[in-house]
């Protein structure tokens, strides 16, 4: 048996919340990533940079590392954030709008128990 339901509300802080965390883990995987790739990349750009005295720039590669670790470190507060505030506008549309033009309808199917136990 399909049961149809309407979500008529979305409570905003959990939504809201929710949205942060998947953020702030999807946060993680990105800022490893650009960690991985772009510090070595930056990191290697700036060391065959010449300086201006006419040689190579002692110790450049550390602007890499610096990178690095700033990506793993603002990437996951930063979708964190983001995903907070729209987290939050989201649930507070939907709440306004649903009321107006109708929630979204879910079907659920209806689970008989085969047994007593």
């Amino acid at each position: 048996m399909v049961v149809e339901k309407t979500i008529q509300k979305i409570p905003v802080l959990p939504f809201a919340l929710m949205l942060g965390c998947i953020g702030a883990v999807i946060g993680i995987i990105v800022g490893i990533f650009y960690a991985a790739v772009f510090g070595v990349l930056f990191s290697a750009f700036l060391s065959n940079l010449p300086a201006t005295s006419g040689g190579f720039m002692p110790g450049s590669g550390i602007f890499g590392l610096f990178f690095g670790v700033a990506a793993v470190i603002i990437m996951p507060i930063a979708m964190f954030v983001g995903g907070l505030i729209q987290g939050a506008l989201i649930a507070f549309i939907y709440n306004f709008l649903a009321p107006r033009i109708g929630g979204i309808k879910l079907q659920f199917k209806e689970d008989t128990p085969t047994g007593t136990f």
